[in-house]
Formats: C-alpha cells, sequence, structure tokens
C-alpha cells in the first residue's frame, strides 16, 4: 500500500514537470479516478471570458497562441493512453492561466509570466501556485526559485536556451498531507523546420529537442525520499498554431502527443 502511495505521488509530480519540458502535458499519472458519464473533456470546459479573441500584448508568442477562450485537443500514446483539452482559461497584462482537463478526470492548472513574447511557467515573482487534482488526488506546489524561459518569444535554428525550477508544496491523497519538493532543469535547442502530420493536418512546424532533469523529494514518516528522473522531448510547434506533436522518452516515460484539433478565436 505505500509502495502504491509513493508511486501515485511521483506520477503526478512527473505530470506537473512534464509541462515544462517544453510547453503541455505529455503524459498522465497512473491515477484511479472514478468513471465519469459522456466524455470527460467535454464535460469540464474552460470557463466563460467575457471577451475572446485578442492576442496576449507582452505573452505574444508567435509559436504558441495566448488567445483566451483558445483550445487545444490532444491525443496521447505509450505509458498511459488518453486525451486531454488545454485551453487558455485567463489573460493578464503580463501573465496567463492555461488548464489541461484529460480524459481520465485529473485538471492541470498551470500559471504563466510573459515578457516581450518570452514566456516563463511558474514565476515565482507572481506567487503562484499549481495544481492537479482528480477525485481522490490534489497536488499543489508553490515555485520557490526560477531562471530562464519556457519558450523564447522568437525562435531559429540552432537557438539554444535554459530554464531551472523548484517547487515545494504537498500532495494530499486519501486525505494524508505528503510534503514535496520538485527540482527540475531544462535545456532545449532549435533543430530547425520540419514537415509534420498528425490527425489536425499537415504542417511546417519548428523541432525543438531539450534534455530535462527531474529530482522529486517526497517525505514519508520524517524521511526524505528522492528520485531522479532523466528523459528527451522532441516537440514540434507551428507559427499561429502551437505545439502538434512531441515524443517524450527516458526514465518512466515513453509516451507521444499529437494535435487532433484547435480552435483560436
Amino acid at each position: 500500500m505505500k509502495q502504491r502511495k509513493f508511486s501515485i505521488m511521483i506520477a503526478v509530480s512527473v505530470l506537473i514537470f512534464s509541462t515544462l519540458a517544453c510547453n503541455v502535458g505529455s503524459q498522465a499519472p497512473t491515477v484511479e479516478t472514478q468513471p465519469q458519464a459522456g466524455n470527460p473533456t467535454e464535460a469540464a470546459p474552460p470557463p466563460e471570458q467575457p471577451s475572446f479573441g485578442s492576442p496576449a500584448g507582452a505573452c505574444d508568442n508567435p509559436y504558441l497562441p495566448i488567445v483566451q477562450g483558445a483550445t487545444w485537443n490532444y491525443n496521447m500514446t505509450g505509458g498511459v493512453a488518453d486525451t486531454f483539452v488545454h485551453s487558455i482559461v485567463s489573460i493578464e497584462a503580463d501573465s496567463f492561466t492555461e488548464q489541461d482537463v484529460f480524459g481520465t478526470g485529473i485538471t492541470r492548472t498551470g500559471y504563466w509570466k510573459c515578457e516581450d513574447g518570452a514566456l516563463t511557467m511558474l514565476d515565482p515573482s507572481s506567487d503562484t501556485t499549481g495544481t492537479v487534482a482528480t477525485d481522490k488526488v490534489t497536488a499543489d506546489f508553490k515555485t520557490t526559485s526560477a531562471s530562464g524561459i519556457t519558450l523564447p518569444a522568437t525562435i531559429n535554428p540552432n537557438d539554444t536556451w535554459e530554464q531551472a525550477i523548484t517547487l515545494e508544496g504537498t500532495e494530499d491523497i486519501g486525505g494524508n498531507q505528503i510534503p514535496a519538493k520538485n527540482e527540475f532543469s531544462n535545456s532545449c535547442k532549435a533543430i530547425g523546420a520540419e514537415s509534420v502530420t498528425v490527425p489536425a493536418g499537415t504542417f511546417d512546424a519548428m523541432r525543438v529537442d531539450c534534455q530535462t532533469n527531474m529530482n522529486i523529494t517526497i517525505t514519508m514518516a520524517n524521511t526524505p525520499v528522492t528520485t531522479s528522473l532523466t528523459f528527451a522531448t522532441s516537440s514540434w510547434f507551428v507559427e499561429d498554431v502551437g505545439l502538434v506533436k512531441e515524443s517524450k522518452t527516458g526514465d518512466g516515460v515513453n509516451s507521444a502527443i499529437e494535435l487532433t484539433s484547435y480552435n483560436i478565436p
């Protein structure tokens, strides 16, 4: 029982950090949830906003359109087969909130800072948190340190960038509050233009390769246990569309996502 609980906590932590690898999440954790009627991704649409269709100013990035009300539908294969809907739920002058709703019933909310089109997830200066929730598991994390960027304002072949983030918080599993600390570092390089075909269509995309290292520390019975993970991610971004494909391999991760449809007001 204890080993199963530990595995769930690691899986939830991987979900949170996989969203930082180059953009949106790509592997859902193995968490048991109650069956839901109908299509769960349609049952939890992004909150209705007062106005749609306006670019995000400081958050205006050609490879990741930040438009309030925009949605992207993805299909996931690999360790866990699933679908999820990624959406932009709110935009401020220099930040925005995103949400992923997975077919398994998991919901992930993330917060980003923006500066002249450069996008950084979970910037500590905004005093934001990241949340993952199901009917049985809730994880709440606050960024305690961060450097670098998640996605540059412009991307040219051979460009490189890095990001490092430390999140600290708790995971609530069955009413048990488990302290957790997640340290993430990401090193990315733009490979160049490639043609890619996914269910949503054929696109001319910019390929970005990232190397990710994670140290996930969970404290149980006053004893910290650290799990180290390393994986590689290839992502394909399309101007004015966003992420259309991603593949991830490494420790405990072997998955892919593809864009099936999208709507950018």
